[in-house]
């Protein structure tokens, strides 16, 4: 059986400003082969996978994983960032309320 394989190339391909088109020739692949890949709908072979992160610079676990990403926000501010609360007292020592 076949597992979920999520990923980050929507959010990587917009960010660098690639188009499907643009990065499936670079890969050898078909444009409609990444949009399959970026909404779930196919899982891409370890081949396509490591050159998707070879054309970025990226590590494949950068960009493929078998468990879901934590969001962007989570990863680069801490867990539950722009709530307030705890974590705005943490890092201001100060109560935001």
């Amino acid at each position: 059986m076949s597992e979920h394989v999520h990923n980050r190339l929507a959010v990587v391909r917009a960010e660098r400003k690639v188009s499907r088109q643009a990065l499936a020739e670079a890969v050898g692949a078909h444009y409609q082969t990444i949009g399959y890949i970026e909404r779930g709908q196919y899982n891409p072979s370890l081949d396509l996978a490591l050159r998707i992160a070879t054309y970025f610079r990226l590590p494949v676990e950068a960009l493929f994983s078998l468990e879901p990403f934590r969001p962007l926000t989570d990863e680069v501010y801490g867990a539950g960032s722009g709530r307030g609360g705890a974590d705005a007292t943490a890092h201001t020592g100060r109560s935001t309320g």
